[in-house]
């Protein structure tokens, strides 16, 4: 599973054509749903340029007709993206247009080859703004000489997840087969729009009840305070000093690599299990492990996002459902990876439920100025929809370019058949030695926990090997 720039996907020469959600102006109305805190917090930036998307080949002949009526029934089919923002008096008050009320307006550019379009792509989802509706795009760039065509969607960060950007690809196969008539059956407009997914504007109103609950003395509060420490400030990546080189005007650069093969990954979510833990911990104390092995760092600091999605209707929904989670590790003693993933179990699991209170209100009442500075995520591939596909369709998650001399992101991904890492960081030969030795250890932390005869556990290592 990788996540990338859209530079880095092969995009075919051929005819480009822009898709743009469309509504008339007396569709929209008022909402008195509240904007979540992050959403609010997004809007107060105001910037563009901070997009999220997805790209695949559709494994299916061009019709543009049926393209048109798919990405119109996935914007119908959720909410967050027929709604938007107007300035108000107190800040921002919300305004939705009905599923009805909206089109999809086709721009055809024309014939143009691969990079140029890979430019011209991410010309147009760098405009996506925050405060601008359409909040999302969409572009096809076909080539009659290939199979199948490429789709690319892009949003704006503040309506989209990255879970929900890794559920378009399959509901948007579902829904090209359905609207092109290729399951043997006609679907009419309402019939593909008709979705269980539920809203994320309710979703936002839910939040936005939780965040005015909290006050100065609240726990959440006080806990987050504790992590932050006196300066009231996010931790960094504890190695070299981040001052060499700084380049704030650079874009950041990024990595994409497999830690563990298919075998080595089978065997470490096996040892992990039988420990009481879960191999997403495991890769966290990895990670951990590895910044002991090179620079004898014991404590690690760092900021970990977990969804807030709690049922069914909001797992399949599109939307920002992502909660803070602060995590302090400490593994002095740890002599193995299943030690060192209790002790990360453990942390994770007594500040989860700080995941749950929205951080931009907690951040208001610490006046807490800067964003998080070092980010760990983990995606089990596994569960969403369609992800095994992924390979035959040529998807890829996308992210927009950074500019930041100190943010570290690193996004680790398991599959059926792997472990990966995804990283963005400073363009600096100090963070670029420091991730290239990251993974390098990480890789050999993993390989040695997989083989390794760990007391106890010798008997479910040959179970697993002669099931």
């Amino acid at each position: 599973m990788e996540y990338t720039e859209i530079s880095a996907y092969s995009v075919p020469s051929g005819t480009l054509t822009i898709w743009s959600p469309t509504a008339a102006d007396d569709h929209w109305r008022d909402d008195p749903r509240p904007l979540s805190p992050d959403h609010r917090n997004h809007v107060d930036g105001g910037a563009t340029g901070s997009w999220i998307g997805s790209v695949m080949r559709i494994p299916h002949a061009y019709d543009a007709a049926a393209v048109r009526r798919t990405l119109a029934a996935w914007v119908r089919r959720h909410e967050a993206l027929r709604s938007t923002v107007d300035p108000a008096d107190d800040g921002w008050v919300r305004r939705t247009v009905p599923a009805g009320g909206v089109e999809v307006f086709a721009t055809e550019v024309g014939w143009m080859p691969g990079a140029h379009a890979n430019a011209r792509i991410a010309d147009i989802m760098a405009s996506l703004s925050p405060l601008a509706w359409p909040h999302c795009a969409f572009v096809t760039v076909v080539d009659p000489d290939q199979d199948g065509f490429v789709l690319v969607m892009g949003a704006d960060h503040s309506v989209m997840d990255a879970y929900s950007q890794a559920l378009w690809p399959a509901e948007t196969v579902e829904l090209y087969r359905r609207a092109a008539g290729l399951d043997g059956r006609e679907w009419t407009d309402q019939e593909l729009a008709d979705s269980p997914a539920a809203s994320h504007v309710d979703h936002a109103a839910t939040e936005a009840e939780q965040a005015a609950g909290l006050d100065a003395d609240s726990e959440a509060v006080a806990r987050w305070r504790e992590f932050l420490g006196e300066d009231l400030s996010f931790p960094h990546v504890p190695t070299v000093a981040l001052a060499e080189e700084q380049r704030p005007d650079l874009p950041q650069c990024s990595l994409s690599e497999t830690l563990a093969d298919e075998t080595t990954t089978d065997a470490l979510a096996r040892l992990c299990k039988a420990a009481g833990t879960s191999l997403q911990y495991g890769v966290l104390a990895a990670m951990s492990l590895a910044f002991r092995r090179r620079y004898g760092v014991e404590r690690l600091r760092y900021v970990l996002p977990m969804h807030t999605r709690t049922s069914l209707e909001h797992a399949i929904a599109v939307g920002w459902y992502v909660g803070l989670c602060p995590a302090d590790v400490d593994i002095t003693g740890s002599e193995d990876l299943l030690t060192a993933a209790g002790v990360v179990h453990r942390e994770i699991a007594a500040q989860r439920d700080l995941v749950a209170h929205p951080f931009p209100r907690i951040a208001e009442l610490l006046q807490v100025a800067s964003g998080p500075r070092f980010v760990v995520s983990y995606i089990d591939g596994r569960f969403i929809p369609g992800a095994d596909e992924w390979d035959e369709w040529d998807g890829q998650l996308l992210r927009s370019p950074a500019y930041s001399d100190e943010e570290f992101y690193l996004w680790f991904s398991r599959t059926d058949e792997n472990i990966r890492i995804n990283a963005r960081y400073p363009s600096s030969l100090a963070a670029e030695r420091t991730m290239r030795g990251l993974v390098t250890d990480l890789r050999a932390i993993l390989a040695e926990a997989a083989v390794t005869d760990i007391p106890g556990l010798s008997d479910i290592r040959r179970e697993g090997a002669s099931a």
